[in-house]
């Protein structure tokens, strides 16, 4: 069962995104009276593809991913991502529903914060909306680079990628229990459950990564940067 948290005063929040910090005491106010923290378990689905978009979400804490059905009803995973994080922020401004889905990866706190009160401080700070659209800039950007990446490279070379990405941005560590099933990673990078097997067995047997379950301790970092690099 989710647990909603509804006493959660913002101001006093350990955890805030960089565009709170331009907001005044009665700006926080607003947006503390327009919040509902909710806790999700790993699996269950934060935003649905297609329900009516009436929330920003920021995920305060946990890893997420966001993924989208296509015609062929096949999931295509669009960024893997861990808090602090908004999500769902173009699809409340431009769109009735939501065109993708989040889920939570691991254990996640996250903020639903109401559309009518959210963007009265858009429209009332220009200072927060300047921020808003510097943080979604730049998610975007990141978003291309990693589509062409996905278009462009060999797939050993996105799946070194895959693997340095968790290890430097998600986890910070060099060993760590990978979030996704071979069936998702393959959904991450572009291919199927059966060629992740055989890149991971190949890893494995160049001494470049070590597997246990879904424990991955990556053993020669420099190899897979040379890896991700040729493409």
């Amino acid at each position: 069962m989710r647990e909603i948290i509804k006493d959660n005063p913002c101001k006093d929040c350990t955890v805030k995104s960089s565009t709170v910090y331009n907001l005044s005491d009665d700006e926080l106010e607003v947006l503390c009276n327009n919040s509902t923290e909710i806790q999700f378990q790993k699996g269950e689905r934060i935003i649905k593809q297609g329900t009516f978009t009436q929330n920003i979400v920021f995920v305060k804490s946990g890893i997420i991913k966001m993924h989208l059905t296509g015609p062929v009803r096949k999931d295509e995973i669009l960024e893997i991502n861990n808090g602090p994080i908004f999500v769902g922020v173009p699809d409340v401004f431009a769109n009735k529903v939501h065109s993708y889905s989040v889920t939570a990866l691991s254990d996640t706190t996250a903020c639903f914060i109401d559309y009518s009160g959210y963007k009265y401080l858009v429209q009332n700070n220009g200072k927060f909306a300047l921020e808003i659209i510097k943080t979604l800039s730049e998610s975007i950007v990141t978003h291309y680079q990693r589509c062409v990446s996905k278009l462009q490279k060999q797939l050993t070379a996105t799946f070194a990628e895959a693997l340095l990405y968790f290890s430097d941005y998600i986890f910070e560590s060099d060993e760590f229990n990978i979030p996704l099933t071979r069936v998702e990673f393959g959904e991450y990078i572009g291919t199927t459950r059966e060629t992740v097997t055989k890149i991971i067995s190949d890893f494995t047997k160049d001494h470049i990564i070590e597997v246990n379950g879904k424990n991955i301790r990556i053993l020669n970092k420099d190899i897979l940067h040379k890896i991700s690099n040729a493409g």
